[in-house]
């Protein structure tokens, strides 16, 4: 038996569910009609790199110890926050196959760099420097990827302004299939962790095209599809898939300042009264530019700008694109919203300070759920979560937080200086939501079942028990035993032998031991 998963960032049913009716996804239609489908519920918040490590371990983020594109240090004055490419703690799902014996293929999965040796290839995602690093595993395998795909693409940077931006992201993606066919054909695998980055880049940028469903904005779902489909042509009867997105996506038409929020609540201060009244100016200058219609130009003029002095649009990894942490007075502000992540994610990981107590969060959370849009009336949130909801584990942050999920239609914005809390988007924005997607299919699975929604945690361990293997792990996931059409046995004779026993009978054998 082997597994595949099939991982794909920011894929929604509410943009599959439509096209597979209109028979655009033959694949994922043989998915929902041979297979188990379910919503997949994300980590909070729903953020790229918490719940892509998540999907791979099966643990909270206080367990693996990633929680945004950066890392935070509030507690030292000057501190810079620093990029995160890989967990601190927890093994993924390749680690655990490979200490078992079975080789594994994992690529371009995000907040994989450096590449982890593993019992056979590895290939780094988001968050690798660049294709000048050492990105995959073995190091050697680099030279055979870059005969075979001379072009190859780690990832894009978002650039919404770039007239080849969508071109860009199908180019990258076809290059993305000749790499899982070449890894698949020519390379030995009993697991393969094949990831697929291209709805996320697109619709942050153009839901608002993509969510009419027209032919030539959905291009990129059918070339997904296609991608699917030779992956599904190479399982036989033994085999299983499973589908897995980090989160989903929606529009979102209007934005608060959660920040300028803060900071008119006296929860945030800003280092000077020069830096707050630039702020403001600022603020003024983009609500006059907004109102005449010549925001999106003076944007663009700015890119355009920069792009001429050689200073490219920047991608979320790098210090250039978390402007809110600067001017802010750490030592005199209570709550802060530190992370540009907020932007795109829907959601809103408001800090606090040290010496925050039990009563100040309850009275920032009790103002937050009862903010309301000014001229609709929702209400801000749709949930807000406390610190636990980050789990239990070594890593758990030392300051207190409150998680705050936008309502549908929301998305936050971390200028200061506004002249009013809440604005309208200039074009509907794509950003996460919690809901993303699930199937699975093959030996051992129900067919045309759809189920209760799971959590991003139950992956591994059903992935885990379709191969009949139990560990003894400390997974905040769970198996999802509707997901089979029979109880699969979780640790038959094939498995019976502690992990000491096989590396020794491995050893004996002649063979390489598991590193």
């Amino acid at each position: 038996m082997r597994v595949v998963i099939f991982g794909v960032d920011g894929l929604t049913f509410r943009i599959l569910h439509p096209l597979i009716e209109r028979g655009d996804l033959p694949n994922f239609a043989r998915l929902q009609r041979e297979g188990v489908e379910s919503e997949f519920i994300s980590t909070v918040p729903a953020l790229t790199p918490p719940a892509w490590t998540s999907l791979v371990t099966g643990l909270k983020p206080a367990k693996h110890g990633v929680f945004d594109f950066w890392d935070f240090d509030l507690a030292t004055p000057g501190s810079r926050p620093t990029p995160v490419t890989s967990r601190k703690g927890g093994k993924a799902i390749w680690n655990i196959l490979s200490e078992y014996g079975k080789r594994v293929i994992v690529m371009n999965v995000p907040v994989t760099y450096p590449p982890e040796a593993v019992n056979g290839i590895m290939v780094s995602g988001l968050q690798t420097p660049g294709i000048s690093s050492s990105f995959t595993y073995p190091a050697t395998f680099k030279d055979e990827l870059l005969q075979v795909i001379p072009n190859y693409r780690i990832d894009l940077k978002l650039d919404e302004t770039s007239p080849r931006y969508v071109d860009m992201v199908l180019d990258m993606t076809e290059k993305r299939i000749q790499l899982q066919e070449h890894l698949l054909s020519e390379h030995a695998w009993d697991f393969a962790f094949l990831a697929y980055v291209g709805p996320d880049r697109l619709q942050h940028v153009a839901w608002d095209s993509i969510s009419t469903l027209s032919h030539a904005a959905t291009t990129y779902y059918r070339m997904l599809d296609d991608a699917l489909g030779r992956v599904l042509a190479r399982l036989t009867d033994d085999d299983v898939l499973f589908v897995a997105s980090d989160h989903g996506f929606v529009g979102a038409t209007n934005w608060i300042f959660i920040n300028e929020y803060l900071r008119q609540h006296n929860l945030l201060s800003y280092g000077s009264p020069m830096a707050t009244s630039r702020a403001k100016l600022v603020g003024y200058t983009r609500e006059a530019a907004r109102k005449l219609g010549i925001l999106n130009l003076m944007r663009q003029g700015r890119k355009r700008y920069r792009r001429a002095l050689g200073d490219e649009i920047v991608p979320k990894s790098q210090p250039e694109y978390y402007p809110s942490v600067r001017g802010v007075d750490w030592q005199h502000t209570r709550a802060c919203v530190p992370s540009a992540s907020a932007f795109g994610a829907g959601y809103a990981d408001v800090f606090m300070n040290a010496d925050a107590t039990e009563a100040d969060m309850e009275e920032l959370r009790q103002a937050l759920a009862a903010e309301r849009h000014p001229e609709t009336g929702e209400p801000l949130a749709d949930a807000i979560y406390a610190t636990d909801a980050f789990g239990i584990g070594p890593f758990r942050p030392p300051e207190e937080h409150l998680i705050l999920a936008a309502r549908t239609g929301m998305a936050f914005h971390l200028g200061i200086g506004r002249p009013s809390l809440w604005g309208p988007l200039d074009k509907i924005m794509g950003v996460h939501e919690k809901e993303g997607v699930f199937y699975a299919w093959g030996a051992g699975i129900r067919r045309g079942a759809q189920i209760d929604p799971l959590q991003i945690y139950d992956l591994v361990p059903t992935a885990l028990q379709a191969l009949g293997i139990s560990v003894d792990e400390p997974f905040d996931g769970r198996v999802a035993q509707e997901v089979f059409a029979a109880e699969t046995p979780a640790g038959d004779a094939r498995h019976e032998d502690s992990l000491v026993v096989r590396k020794l009978k491995r050893l004996q054998s002649g063979a390489h031991p598991m590193p």
